[in-house]
């Protein structure tokens, strides 16, 4: 079980690429889809991060940072900015952009740990999405892969 505490110290440290990005995402099931791996910039902790795009409606999107411990076999999904993706009775931030965070909380009810959300302003695209879960997780020489992330924005 993480605290609140570690969960936010995972998102936020430093972290280098170790595995990189393909070049172009690839197609699965209506999906575009990335992926690569990082670890915290002293070694000791791993993660991979996730990047998907619906083919069709660019604006349902999910980008994610998954911890992988060494002392358990569960994975865990630190952090998740969403796009809008239909409406849900039991959860209005499904139809806005929105940030899922693990909870301590979360782990010791059994549910999902990343299931709390709150919706957000910080972007309104996939690629101000990624740009804002790069910053937001710290993750070193990103430019190399995605050319927007340094990119000056007239908002922002």
């Amino acid at each position: 079980m993480l605290s609140d505490s570690f969960i936010n110290q995972l998102i936020a440290c430093s972290k280098v690429i170790t595995t990189s990005p393909r070049k172009e995402m690839i197609t699965d099931r209506q999906h575009l889809k990335n992926d690569m791996k990082v670890c915290s910039k002293d070694g000791q902790y791993n993660f991979s991060v996730f990047m998907r795009k619906n083919d069709i409606f660019e604006e349902n999107f999910s980008i994610g940072l998954i911890y992988h411990p060494t002392d358990v076999p569960e994975s865990i999904v630190l952090i998740r900015c969403n796009g809008p993706h239909g409406s849900h009775e039991l959860f209005q931030h499904h139809n806005k952009y929105h940030i899922h965070i693990s909870t301590e909380e979360n782990m010791k009810l059994g549910v999902k740990p990343e299931r709390h959300a709150i919706i957000t302003n910080e972007y309104s695209t996939y690629q101000e999405a990624l740009k804002f879960f790069i910053k937001k997780c710290n993750i070193e020489g990103t430019d190399k892969y995605f050319s927007f992330v340094k990119q000056l924005s007239l908002f922002k």
